[in-house]
């Protein structure tokens, strides 16, 4: 007997606000598949922040550098916060054999349609490269990081979240 068929995933949040988010606006409550197979909605992580970083797709040179950084610094900041998202355009399987080979503690999203990434404006305006933004308890966006330090993206986060 054929197990049945999960619901589809809620699109309601889907809209393109034309801009990169800002600190103050509503994070969108996107609903995805982790790389473990798991159906992500960010509101179940409430009650903590949130980190959700968007890079090009795992095997690029900033994405794995981002991945690795939140990984390597994992012991610094887990316990303030409620979850680590990392979203690309990679499908699941690209995301699973990543995350099994780099042994990252967080979640990937699959984001083939850029769906999550039109949301958050990661794109829009002509933005490309890596983006990650804090989200506060509260539903929304507390910090924007569109620019690296010298030691990455990933470094800033882990400040901003030390100082949480």
């Amino acid at each position: 007997m054929a197990s049945p068929e999960p619901p589809p995933l809620d699109t309601n949040w889907q809209h393109d606000p034309g801009h990169l988010l800002a600190e103050g606006d509503r994070a969108p409550d996107f609903e995805g598949i982790a790389h473990t197979g798991m159906r992500v909605r960010l509101s179940r992580f409430s009650g903590k922040p949130v980190v959700v970083y968007f890079c090009s797709n795992d095997a690029s040179a900033e994405g794995a550098a981002e991945a690795r950084g939140y990984r390597d610094n994992w012991m610094r900041f887990n316990e303030k916060i409620g979850a680590v998202l990392g979203v690309t355009s990679d499908d699941r399987a690209t995301h699973y054999d990543f995350a099994t080979a780099e042994r990252l503690p967080f979640l990937l999203v699959a984001d083939e349609k850029a769906n999550i990434a039109r949301a958050f404006g990661v794109g829009a305006e002509g933005r490309a490269g890596a983006v990650a933004f804090i989200v506060g308890s509260d539903g929304k966006i507390a910090r924007v990081f569109s620019q690296a330090s010298s030691g990455g993206q990933y470094a800033d986060v882990v400040k901003a979240l030390e100082s949480l």
